[in-house]
């Protein structure tokens, strides 16, 4: 959970107040008599509000996109591309009206230098706005933003705001961070006096209020809006690419101590416990099998050990010998091929692991094929029975899970977790709630658009090589960080003593980048840039994705990592370019408004595949259709 401090500021900086005020009669006299709230209190409020990941989000739109990305799968059915539902437009509210209201506070203050005190604040507060604005955007086009959120700051008041088209939101975002950066990378002055800036301290959680930091932030954050715009303003976007790298001193490239330079946010530990475990499955074959091929240990942090450790090895074993042909149970021939066993007075032992070893021999993703659950030729991976996956020992009869499912501890430290064992030993479970530490910006993000952009012509100092590999480190060490912070199973604690830790180990990261689809060399060098995004963005779903829709890939004939069929036959499979849209309700004030934006966008109500395909957003008209692969 959060500083008690920073809940006891944020709350006394609200608008909005509750009867529990009163029991702060002794300082609070009347609370709705309070006019001019503390606006570091306001800032923190907004950041309490800055939620890219929220629950909402993981429980529809993630775990569509994740479905879709081909990085987790959950029984596929014929219904996997019509999404049902959606957490909508609207994440970017929550703080646009806390900006509105520091700005309000700010510009109604008469003293030209004590409202000056305030401008990295206002720029802060900018910043975090246009991040999740650009999330917002990203699946649903048009939306209020120039107008949102300013009815209490009209007169009359502004009840229906204007959807912003995509191209506008876009100049808007880029504008907004362009000017936000000159104020935070530059003195404020006032009648020719520099003006010292309110501090921020841990009212600021993310970086402490530290304006350089911000500023990288704020700079770094351009090449976000950039790669979005490559094929429909190709040279605005290389342009801007241009400007950031030219102000190398704020750019965000390297981690720094216990990644303090990446946008690392500590999201609280019981922010929706009441709520159901969002669950977005098990780890595609395709892609796990690609990640332990080349050992990149964030398949280790991304995505859970099975439950067949050592220990439930040797019970299979035993169940065996016990059951003989009454016993059902089986281990996946997957599996049993990484298992060395001798045979001792006509029962298997368990030996060890053969190569690779632990604790690559426990990563084993799913297939992704529509309906592959009742296809027999998958029986080993989804036990259409119930039966091969369970073991039955001295009367009792557990099951186990085979595959890697998304390590959701990543994004929920609340969760429970019981190491496996066999039938009757005794239970050992993790159930300490730890806070959420999410990473929503990084070096390894921006390293990688850097290669991308240097390969599509962008005029950088750079090699492509250099952040490429910059990139891949980055994302690894920090991603390694970040399992570390929300200790996750295994990080830094093995359970049965024939099994290893999953914590970054020395000399990985080099040989790493030796793997061939880990080196640009001249051969589908763009196509490998584009991978290592999206394997950057595995807990960034909604970048992940775009990613994917912008490039092509994982493309369907690469070398590397493909992008695989969902149908058996080969046919293809329409897949969503964005989310659906929903018929508004008349009663709205601000009917009219969405209904046009919608007319103007050519998108049709409802969940169609065909028309969420072929519907696209503004900035993805002209991009590569899916698996197609790079069209630059």
């Amino acid at each position: 959970m959060k500083l008690k401090y920073i809940l006891g500021t944020a709350l006394l900086g609200s608008l909005s107040f509750s009867s529990c005020m009163e029991d702060f009669s002794d300082v609070n006299t009347d609370p709705s008599i309070i006019t001019t709230p503390d606006i570091r209190y306001l800032f923190t409020q907004g950041l309490n509000d800055f939620i890219p990941s929220d629950y909402w989000s993981w429980y529809y739109d993630f775990t569509n996109m994740l479905h879709w990305g081909q990085v987790t799968v959950s029984g596929n059915t014929n219904l996997l591309n019509q999404p049902a539902n959606s957490s909508g437009i609207g994440n970017v509210v929550r703080i646009l009206k806390v900006m509105r209201e520091i700005d309000y506070q700010v510009e109604s203050m008469t003293d030209p230098v004590k409202a000056a005190q305030y401008k990295h604040i206002q720029s802060m507060m900018k910043t975090l706005v246009v991040f999740m604005g650009i999330q917002d955007t990203d699946m649903y086009g048009s939306m209020p933003y120039s107008e949102a959120a300013m009815a209490r700051y009209t007169t009359p008041a502004l009840l229906t705001p204007k959807y912003d088209t995509q191209e506008e939101l876009f100049t808007s975002f880029d504008e907004d961070l362009k000017n936000a950066f000159e104020v935070l990378s530059n003195p404020v002055v006032v009648d020719g006096n520099n003006v010292s800036q309110m501090s921020l301290g841990y009212q600021d959680y993310v970086y402490q209020g530290d304006s350089k930091k911000w500023a990288t932030f704020c700079n770094s954050l351009r090449l976000k809006v950039a790669v979005r715009l490559l094929h429909v303003n190709k040279e605005k976007a290389l342009q801007i690419a241009n400007e950031v790298a030219s102000h190398s001193e704020y750019l965000l490239t390297s981690n720094g101590d216990n990644c303090s330079n990446n946008f690392v946010y500590n999201q609280g530990s019981e922010w929706y416990h009441s709520q159901e475990d969002p669950a977005p499955g098990y780890g595609t074959k395709v892609l796990v099998d690609f990640m332990v091929e080349n050992k990149d240990p964030r398949v280790r942090f991304f995505f859970a050990k099975n439950d067949l450790n050592s220990k439930v090895v040797q019970a299979f074993f035993d169940s065996e010998a016990e059951l003989g042909e009454k016993c059902e149970s089986k281990i996946p021939d997957f599996i049993m091929d990484k298992v060395d066993y001798e045979v001792v007075n006509g029962k298997k032992v368990f030996k060890g692991w053969k190569a690779p070893g632990e604790p690559w021999v426990r990563y084993y993703g799913m297939p992704l094929t529509i309906n592959a659950s009742s296809d027999e030729a998958y029986t080993d991976y989804y036990d259409p029975t119930g039966k091969l996956h369970k073991v039955q020992l001295n009367g009792t009869e557990l099951s186990y899970e085979v595959a890697s499912a998304l390590q959701m501890e990543m994004y929920e430290g609340n969760r429970d977790y019981t190491y496996p064992d066999a039938p009757g030993a005794e239970i050992v479970q993790d159930k300490t709630d730890r806070p959420f530490y999410a990473m929503y910006f990084s070096a390894g993000e921006v390293n990688l658009y850097l290669a991308e952009l240097k390969l599509i012509g962008a005029n950088l100092p750079q090699s492509a090589q250099t952040y490429f590999n910059d990139g891949i480190k980055n994302s690894v060490e920090a991603w390694d960080y970040i399992a570390g912070a929300n200790h996750i199973p295994y990080y830094d604690t093995p359970f049965d003593s024939n099994e290893a830790t999953i914590d970054l180990k020395d000399g990985e990261v080099d040989a790493l980048l030796t793997k061939e689809a880990y080196q640009l060399n001249g051969v589908d060098d763009l196509e490998k840039v584009y991978i290592q995004q999206r394997l950057n963005f595995i807990f960034m779903p909604n970048d992940m994705y775009v990613s994917m829709r912008r490039s092509g890939v994982p493309t369907k004939d690469s070398k590397y990592l493909k992008f695989e069929n969902f149908s058996k036959d080969g046919s293809d499979y329409i897949l969503p370019r964005r989310f659906p849209m929903f018929a508004g309700n008349p009663t709205d004030l601000n009917y009219n408004n969405y209904e046009q934006a919608l007319k103007d966008q050519g998108f049709t109500i409802g969940s169609g595949a065909e028309n969420l395909n072929s519907e696209r957003v503004w900035y993805d008209k002209g991009a590569p259709e899916f698996g197609a692969g790079p069209n630059f």
